[in-house]
């Protein structure tokens, strides 16, 4: 089996933490490490000896807490999982097979409290660096799959190796639009930006969860730009 490590961050209330982490221990036909980076938040405490918690002392951000749960991990392949996102049992095996030659892959996916609607069906991008959640509010039926400008970042898989060839999340975005980044640092590597309809996670998507985001979307697209 496919040895995998997957890596959370988490920071603030986590009230769906616990879940993520078991919803990931249930996967089906991989071998999972599970890696949560403690940014600041008091429900890691909750979480058993099977994972591994990482505490870097301070809040290092999206990008800088799956760099840090990205060294520790010892899987050949990283899955990078919101910890309020839900993977199906085969959603990881699925995301690794079709990963094998380099390529970065995203699982579909559907709002948890609606779970045949359309979070993201990977990421469209605008020339002024503008991305948004691609095919929101769609029917789960519609996804297809294929091609994207990019992954999101709620939970994608790429090789280890490749990982660390693309440099890494750029921790200058801190947080929001550093999937972006990377879907375009891999294409201009020539590996292909994928997601697939048949690897699906729940997400408990709210936009509006973090005060700083508006500031951070405007911030980080330009500095994709």
């Amino acid at each position: 089996m496919t040895d995998v490590s997957a890596v959370i961050c988490a920071f603030g209330p986590q009230p769906h933490l616990i879940d993520a982490v078991a919803a990931l221990h249930a996967s089906q036909g991989v071998d999972v490490e599970v890696i949560v980076v403690d940014n600041g938040s008091p429900d890691c405490a909750g979480l058993g000896p099977e994972v591994t918690v990482l505490d870097p002392g301070e809040n290092t951000g999206f990008a800088g807490g799956c760099n840090i749960g990205a060294r520790a991990a010892t899987g050949t392949t990283l899955v990078f999982v919101n910890s309020d996102a839900l993977v199906a049992p085969d959603c990881l095996a699925r995301l690794c097979a079709a990963g094998t030659d380099g390529d970065l892959v995203g699982a579909t996916i559907l709002v948890a409290d609606e779970p045949d609607v359309v979070n993201s069906w990977g990421n469209p991008i605008h020339l002024l660096g503008f991305s948004w959640a691609g095919g929101y509010g769609h029917p789960a039926s519609e996804a297809t799959g294929g091609s994207c400008a990019s992954v999101s970042g709620a939970v994608f898989a790429v090789r280890r190796d490749v990982y660390w060839r693309l440099g890494g999340m750029d921790e200058a975005y801190f947080a929001y639009g550093e999937d972006v980044d990377l879907s375009l640092r891999a294409r201009l590597h020539g590996d292909e930006v994928l997601v697939l309809p048949e690897a699906v996670a729940w997400h408990h998507y709210d936009f509006s969860r973090n005060a700083l985001k508006m500031y951070l979307l405007e911030r980080n697209r330009l500095i994709t730009v």
